[in-house]
């Protein structure tokens, strides 16, 4: 999971400065085109630049810095430091920053928040038009600056229900490819996103999968993997939980860097301070959680997983887990 720093201290000390707050008496989703325009300049128009990415938890945060270069018609490279590691990345995605969302994504944020414009302020030294997603009682659940000169979003914020921000991604420093005068290059949304084509088969053969999670998360991909794993993804067009599931018996004895908490009676394996990865075993099976989302979420939907034997719900899934980490693009 590509995480980074954007600025010290706790999710409490963060300032969202710039931005405007929307018209209470607006009911319409104002800002869902802007954000649709700069999703589309995520991935048409041609940049570089360095990208802090921070996110929080209970026990602390994560980070690291990402040197990132977007070519139209090949795609975007990311490099993430200090590791030097470069790979691929959709920009609809986690490891892609979650910053240029597919048509498919779009629809499922439309569903489950209020996109509104929110005004006009500043980021990474550039001219932004702002953007705020609302939840139905009207708390922010996330804020974008989105480049006024028909580039990308320049900063992204999500928020806990609490209204603490819990996850950044915000440009220090952004170089634009020129553009024809008049001409601004524009490529359809990626159509992708949903990957339900193995449910008829998974259903006909007796599974029973949940269409949703708590957090208004819901189902976007179902694959079984040659090596034997389900996996499961789940959105609420802002965060991404993703879910493995093995049968077997968790070996906690070679669970290196993680470490045990109970949970209304149940055993969670985790791994990080920000309480992103998860795993525990239940019912002759094995849970794996990797997250991009807020605590509260993540909790909730771990807590709606198998924690006992429930073999009426989760059985007959697949073997093996050596391809896990494929969660970090789980949209393309």
């Amino acid at each position: 999971m590509l995480l980074g720093l954007v600025t010290g201290g706790t999710a409490h000390a963060v300032r969202t400065s710039h931005a405007i707050p929307p018209d209470e008496a607006e009911n319409e989703d104002t800002g869902l085109h802007l954000l649709r325009e700069a999703a589309v300049a995520g991935r048409a128009r041609g940049y570089s630049g360095t990208q802090y990415v921070t996110v929080w938890g209970a026990s602390g945060s994560t980070s690291a810095v990402l040197e990132v270069r977007n070519v139209p018609g090949t795609g975007m490279t990311v490099r993430t430091e200090p590791s030097g590691s470069v790979q691929s990345a959709d920009p609809g995605t986690p490891a892609g920053g979650m910053s240029s969302p597919s048509e498919a994504m779009l629809e499922v944020l439309a569903r489950n928040y209020r996109v509104v414009a929110a005004g006009e302020g500043h980021a990474c030294g550039r001219p932004a038009r702002l953007v705020n997603v609302l939840r139905a009682d009207g708390t922010v659940a996330a804020r974008y600056w989105i480049d006024k000169a028909a580039g990308p979003v320049l900063r992204r914020e999500l928020m806990d229900a609490r209204g603490r921000v819990v996850s950044v991604g915000a440009f220090v420093d952004l170089t634009l490819a020129p553009v024809t005068k008049g001409v601004v290059p524009t490529v359809p949304l990626a159509a992708g996103g949903l990957d339900l084509v193995e449910m008829p088969r998974l259903l006909a053969a007796g599974w029973r999968i949940p269409r949703a999670l708590p957090g208004r998360l819901e189902l976007f991909a179902v694959r079984s993997a040659p090596a034997g794993y389900l996996y499961l993804g789940y959105s609420d067009g802002l965060s991404v939980v993703s879910v493995f599931v093995q049968p077997g018996v968790l070996d906690e004895d070679h669970l290196q860097g993680w470490h045990a908490e109970r949970r209304s009676g149940h055993t969670i394996w985790i791994r990080g301070p920000v309480g992103q990865e998860m795993i525990w075993a239940s019912g002759g099976h094995v849970y794996t959680v990797f997250a991009d989302a807020p605590a509260d979420m993540v909790d909730a939907a771990v807590a709606a997983l198998p924690h006992e034997h429930v073999p009426d719900l989760w059985t007959r899934l697949g073997r093996g887990a050596s391809r896990l980490l494929s969660w970090v693009n789980p949209f393309g």
